[in-house]
C-alpha cells in the first residue's frame, strides 16, 4: 500500500472517519455490559442464579472468539464499510429479538448471534486507523477504545435507570433504534481508504485459498499476537468480570452499596477507563516505548484490585478506587499498535484479529468461571428470587483478577519490544 498523502495523513476527516466507526464499538460495549443493568430482571425472567446469568452474559464471547479470527480475515480483503453495515444491521435484528424471548436457551442462542456481529466492533475502527492515521496508532486507538468504553459506561446508572423506568425489554429496544441511527450516520460518513491510497492486498490474493493460508500462519506464528493478546486478556478482566456483569452485586453484597451507588460505582470504573485509554496511549508514543508502561499498568492493576478486596471502604473510597482500577488497567490498550507494528500492512487486521481472539477468550471462559466460583465456595441465600452470596464467596472467586494481572506482566516479558516502530 504507498503511504497515506499528506494532505490527508491525521486530517480532520481522517479522526472524523475513524472516531464515527468507532461508535460501533460504543455499540458494542453496550450490548457486551448490560446485564449490570438488567442482570436482576434476567434472573427472575428467565429463573437462573448467578452461574446461570454468567453463562448467558458469556454467549456474546463465544460469538466474538468464534468469528473473530475470520473478521480478521474479512477485514484484509473487503470493504470496512460493508462489513460495518452488515455488522451493524445484525447486532440491531438481535437487539430486537433479544427483547422479546423467554427462556435461557433461546436467549444464549440470540446473544452469541450478537456476540458474533460484536466481533467486528474493535477491529473495524482498528482498521481504519492503521490506514487513516497510521502516526497516531497508539493515542487513535486509545480515543477508540474510549467510545467503548462509553458506550460501558451508557450501560451503567443511565441503562439502569432505564430499565427501573420502562423494564429491560423497552430499554432494549431503545438500544435497538440508537443502533438504527449509528447505521444512518455510518452510511454517510465512514470511508475505506484516503484519497491516493490502493489496497493493500491485490483482489487475486485476497480471492486466494494460498493468499489466506499464508495470512493464517502469519498470525498464528507471531508471538507478538499471543504474548501480548494474552496481556490485554488479563488486566482486562476487570472491565469482563466486574463492569459487564458481577460488579452490582459484588458492590452490594461485599461493600453494602445500594443498586444505584453500585451503578454509579461501574460507571466510575468506565470513567477511568475512558481517561485512562488515550492517556496510556499518549505516554507510549510520546516515550518511544511500549512495554514500560504495560508494566507499570499491571502493578498498579494489582495494587489497586487488592485493595478494593480487602480494605474497610466507605462509598467515596469504592468510588475512588474503581476508578483508578479503571484507569490503570487502560496500559490493555497498548497491545494494539505493538500488534499491528509487528504484523506486515496486508496482515494487520488478522494479526489484530489474532491477539483479539485471546483478549476476548477471557471473557467467555472467566466470566462464567468467576459464577461457578461463588456458587463452588457457598450456598447462596434466595432474596426476592435473587441469589445473595457471602463476602467470603466474592473474595474467594476475586482472586482471579489479582493472579491474572501477576500471570499478564510474565507474557509481555517474553514479547518483544517495538520501541513505535514497524518491526514485521
Amino acid at each position: 500500500m504507498s503511504n497515506v498523502s499528506t494532505a490527508t495523513k491525521n486530517s480532520p476527516r481522517a479522526w472524523l472517519i475513524c472516531m464515527v466507526a468507532s461508535l460501533y464499538f460504543f455499540l458494542n460495549f453496550v450490548q457486551m455490559t448490560k446485564f449490570n443493568a438488567i442482570g436482576h430482571d434476567i434472573m427472575v425472567d428467565f429463573k437462573i442464579d448467578a452461574a446461570g446469568l454468567g453463562a448467558l452474559s458469556s454467549a456474546y464471547f463465544w460469538g466474538n472468539v468464534f468469528f473473530l479470527f475470520p473478521v480478521g480475515l474479512l477485514l484484509d480483503r473487503f470493504s470496512t464499510k460493508l462489513l460495518l453495515t452488515i455488522a451493524t444491521i445484525v447486532m440491531i435484528v438481535t437487539t430486537f429479538i433479544f427483547s422479546f424471548l423467554h427462556g435461557m436457551g433461546t436467549a444464549f442462542w440470540c446473544f452469541m448471534f450478537t456476540g458474533f456481529a460484536g466481533a467486528f466492533g474493535l477491529l473495524l475502527p482498528l482498521r481504519l486507523i492503521s490506514r487513516w492515521l497510521p502516526d497516531k496508532m497508539a493515542l487513535a486507538s486509545g480515543l477508540a477504545i474510549t467510545i467503548g468504553f462509553l458506550g460501558g459506561m451508557a450501560s451503567q446508572a443511565p441503562l439502569t435507570a432505564l430499565v427501573g423506568a420502562v423494564g429491560w425489554r423497552h430499554a432494549m429496544w431503545v438500544v435497538g433504534f440508537f443502533g438504527i441511527f449509528l447505521l444512518i450516520l455510518f452510511l454517510f460518513i465512514v470511508r475505506d481508504f484516503p484519497a491516493g491510497v490502493t489496497r493493500e492486498m491485490s483482489h487475486e490474493e485476497a480471492m486466494s485459498l494460498a493468499g489466506l493460508w499464508r495470512s493464517i500462519k502469519g498470525a498464528v506464528a507471531n508471538r507478538q499476537n499471543w504474548f501480548f493478546g494474552l496481556y490485554t486478556c488479563l488486566i482486562n478482566l476487570p472491565i469482563f468480570i466486574l463492569g459487564a456483569v458481577f460488579g452490582a452485586s459484588y458492590l452490594e453484597q461485599v461493600h453494602h452499596l445500594t443498586s444505584a451507588e453500585a451503578a454509579f460505582a461501574n460507571g466510575l470504573l468506565f470513567l477511568g477507563a475512558i481517561i485512562g485509554s488515550p492517556v496510556f496511549g499518549w505516554i507510549s508514543d510520546a516515550m518511544k516505548k511500549r512495554k514500560l508502561p504495560m508494566y507499570i499498568g499491571g502493578v498498579l492493576s494489582l495494587v489497586v484490585m487488592l485493595m478494593i478486596m480487602y480494605l474497610p471502604l466507605n462509598v467515596s473510597g469504592v468510588y475512588l478506587l474503581f476508578f483508578v482500577l479503571g484507569f490503570v488497567t487502560c496500559s490493555q490498550v497498548i497491545t494494539y499498535p505493538v500488534i499491528a507494528e509487528s504484523n506486515v500492512p496486508e496482515n494487520i487486521a488478522t494479526g489484530l484479529s489474532m491477539g483479539s481472539t485471546l483478549i476476548l477468550s477471557g471473557g467467555t471462559l472467566l466470566i462464567p468461571l468467576f459464577g461457578v466460583l461463588l456458587a463452588l465456595h457457598g450456598a447462596p441465600t434466595m432474596v426476592s428470587g435473587v441469589p445473595v452470596y457471602s463476602i467470603g464467596d466474592y473474595q474467594f472467586a476475586a482472586w482471579m483478577m489479582p493472579i491474572s494481572f501477576v500471570i499478564a506482566m510474565i507474557a509481555i516479558f517474553f514479547g518483544k519490544e517495538t520501541n513505535c516502530k514497524r518491526i514485521a
